[in-house]
């Protein structure tokens, strides 16, 4: 697959992504580096130990890379997260607000998995 069609997989553009990065080989470097990003993860152990105060942070952190990365609807689904804790406490939304990054979370990187 290429990034071209990754981007376009997800419905979104590289393009957009290129205005910023410049090189699709760096937005490559940076796709394949965001597979060891460890915010998904710790974000998902927060929610385990029902720990909002570190899901928060995740969430926000996971937000801001996805947008940098031109990944818009992980970036838009972490925002939702990032506000609906941000007086670090659960909600009765935070569970299916997290099942909905999750989602796009999963879509990216098996997209990007599938990178040339």
């Amino acid at each position: 697959m290429t990034l071209s069609e990754f981007y376009s997989s997800l419905g979104e553009s590289l393009d957009a992504v290129l205005e910023r990065l410049r090189m699709e080989s760096r937005v490559a470097k940076y796709l394949g580096l965001f597979l060891n990003d460890p915010s998904f993860s710790e974000l998902k152990a927060a929610f385990a130990a029902n720990d909002a105060k570190t899901a928060f942070r995740a969430a926000h952190t996971l937000k801001g890379v996805a947008a940098n990365l031109g990944l818009n609807k992980l970036s838009a689904s972490s925002s939702e997260l990032t506000e609906d804790l941000r007086p670090e406490a659960f909600t009765a939304n935070s569970q299916a607000l997290l099942e909905k990054v999750e989602a796009d979370y999963v879509a990216a990187v098996a997209g990007i998995k599938q990178l040339n």
